[in-house]
């Protein structure tokens, strides 16, 4: 195998370069790469710290030899994988995958009762900025049975490094569709006859209200500002979690594990 001991190697520049645009998604450590192995992800460049010369690391390597796709398994410094990862240690391995592509035509919503095994319930996060929560809300998303994830063009990258940790491994197997327009987001659920449920902090309906109605979309707005104008104005139903105490709202990504619980539970 080639071996990196240089940070500013143009290589390690490069994919620096192809994460932070989004061109790349990293996976960071054995476990992630592991997870990808089992979604099927091709993976591309593959750089690790250690030289496999136990038996169990070997057969990993040999592994992930067998899953790189048109790039190279490639030894490095551990100054080199800490230049990949924003970790505040390395993992002894990481590598580079392209994220998923997928359109709002590629989802077919299903109008089967809750029941089902082909889920009716889709997500859209409309301008949710922090990658943690969008990670942790992908990880709800196939926990409760969610079809597939939209974002629209505000929210965070649901690929990058922070956000692919939050969702532990989730956003390598549940579809979303990021970069989506508001109106393009409406057209497709009227278009499938799907409701549009927006989680709303005052004022809205028990979330039990929903939870046989489908195909579902349930809105999650942004954490300062809540949903878009452009959104809310289209919502069929306005969901509304009771809270106790000076609670005044709850965190996106618990108030969105909340309410997928309640929704896909008839």
């Amino acid at each position: 195998m080639p071996r990196i001991e240089s940070p500013t190697n143009p290589r390690i520049a490069a994919a620096v370069r192809a994460v932070a645009e989004g061109d790349r998604m990293l996976l960071e450590g054995k476990r992630m790469v592991e997870e990808a192995l089992d979604a099927g992800v091709p993976l591309e460049d593959v750089f690790v710290v250690q030289d496999g010369s136990e038996e169990e690391g070997e057969d990993f390597l040999r592994r992930v030899r067998g899953a790189v796709a048109g790039g190279e398994l490639t030894t490095v410094s551990p100054r080199v994988l800490r230049r990949l990862s924003d970790l505040p240690s390395t993992r002894g391995i990481a590598a580079l995958a392209a994220p998923p592509h997928r359109t709002l035509a590629q989802l077919t919503p299903s109008k089967k009762s809750p029941s089902s095994s082909s889920s009716s319930l889709f997500l859209l996060l409309d301008g949710i900025q922090d990658p943690a929560n969008v990670g942790a809300i992908v990880r709800c998303a196939e926990a409760f049975g969610v079809a597939a994830v939209v974002l629209t063009p505000g929210s965070a990258w649901p690929f990058s490094p922070r956000a692919l940790r939050a969702s532990a491994g989730s956003a390598l197997r549940v579809p979303i569709v990021p970069r989506v327009v508001p109106a393009e987001a409406i057209a497709w659920a009227r278009a499938h006859g799907a409701s549009l449920a927006g989680a709303e902090a005052h004022g809205g309906e028990p979330p039990g209200a929903a939870a046989k109605v489908r195909p579902l979309v349930l809105v999650v707005g942004s954490e300062g500002h809540g949903i878009s104008a452009e959104l809310e104005i289209a919502l069929d139903r306005r969901l509304t979690l009771p809270l106790g105490g000076n609670v005044e709202s709850l965190n996106a990504a618990v108030a969105a594990g909340l309410l997928l619980f309640v929704l896909s539970r008839p």
